[in-house]
Order: structure tokens, then C-alpha cells, then sequence
């Protein structure tokens, strides 16, 4: 920990973040998992892509926030460099497209500078789009007691499924709310793993 933490201050590069923000993630899907039952998770999932979309597309506070964590190099988000070359360190163009930033919880696509010589892009990932969803594939794992971990499996397909839909509206450029796509992918996989599995909803 304290030489991820040097690192950070150092040389806060794209792998040094990702590394540290997997690390932060697992550790908080661990601990939450195994505390709450899918019910009460499954709540929380509802109530954040509620609010996830609403920060995004109605206040867009979020976005601005998104400019300042990336700017700050903290490790709340994952960053996929879409470029051989690219380099955290030489982040200085917003992420918003023009006039819209990006923010915290979804994947979005980075501008550039106008004058670099080559673009070198990234997209990010705030790490709440991993951690709602891994929170209940953990949960359920734990407290689904017959066939917890095929509903467990069945969440992780389901939000692997939500995560491709959501690749698809980020290819337009444009930032995108992550929970909901993520989260009601996790969820309709969660029920239909339990469908299938336990022969009920698994409430």
C-alpha cells in the first residue's frame, strides 16, 4: 500500500491508477458483498442509476467532477488507453465533447489537444460502474444458499451484456451514465440465474 501510494504521488501513470483502483474496487466489493443481501444491494443499485443519469444528463455536475479526479490522477476510475503511446501524465484536454464533460461513474472518450502531434485517447471508467455490480455477484455468491454461485455467474453475464450496450452509446463520443445499463444488466441476470437455478426470484 505505501508504495502504491508513493507511486501515485511519483508518477501517477495510467497502469499505476488501474492498478490501485483494482485493488480499491476488490477490497469494497469484498467487504459490501458479504454485508448486504442482494435485496438491500439491489436497492442501492436502483437508487445510484437513478442517480447516475439524472448527474449526467439533467444537473451534469458529475461532469465537471469527472475533469477534476482525472486531473488529480486518483485512482476512482479505470482508464483504457485506446492509443499505442498514450500517456496519463500528458492528460491536459477535458474529457467533455466541446461544451460536456464527463464524470465519474461512466465510460467516456477523452478530446485531445487540438495541437499534439498525434491523438492519443483514452476512455474512463469511474470505478461505482465495477463496484455496484460486483457487489452483487459477491452477495449473491454468499447468501443465495442453493446454486449461489451459478446466480452469482448469471449477474457477471448480465452485466457484461449491460456493458455492451453501453459501449455501443459510447462510441458516439458523448459521455454516458454507466449504472443504468450496468446495474439493470447485473440485475436481470441476477433474476434470471435465480429463475433458472433456485426456481425463484432469490428476493
Amino acid at each position: 500500500a505505501v508504495l502504491l501510494m508513493v507511486l501515485l504521488f511519483i508518477r501517477p501513470e495510467w497502469y499505476v491508477v488501474n492498478t490501485v483502483g483494482v485493488l480499491v474496487g476488490a477490497g469494497v466489493i469484498v467487504m459490501l458483498g458479504v454485508t448486504f443481501v442482494p435485496t438491500l444491494i439491489m436497492i442501492f443499485m436502483i437508487l445510484a442509476a437513478i442517480y447516475d443519469a439524472w448527474a449526467v444528463y439533467r444537473s451534469k455536475h458529475m461532469l465537471d467532477l469527472a475533469d477534476t479526479m482525472i486531473g488529480l490522477k486518483l485512482p476512482i476510475l479505470l482508464v483504457a488507453p485506446q492509443e499505442r503511446g498514450y500517456s496519463m501524465l500528458e492528460e491536459q484536454g477535458s474529457i467533455r465533447p466541446e461544451t460536456i464533460s464527463g464524470q465519474e461513474n461512466v465510460p467516456v472518450q477523452t478530446t485531445p489537444p487540438k495541437k499534439r502531434k498525434k491523438s492519443k485517447e483514452a476512455m474512463f471508467m469511474g470505478l461505482g460502474d465495477v463496484i455496484f455490480p460486483g457487489m452483487l455477484v459477491v452477495s449473491a455468491v454468499q447468501w443465495v444458499t442453493t446454486g449461489g454461485l451459478e446466480v452469482g455467474i448469471a449477474t457477471v453475464v448480465g452485466g457484461l451484456v449491460g456493458y455492451l450496450a453501453l459501449m455501443m452509446f459510447v462510441a458516439s463520443g458523448r459521455p454516458q451514465a454507466g449504472l443504468p445499463l450496468l446495474n439493470g444488466g447485473a440485475i436481470v441476470g441476477y433474476f434470471i440465474g435465480a429463475l433458472f437455478f433456485t426456481g425463484d426470484l432469490g428476493l
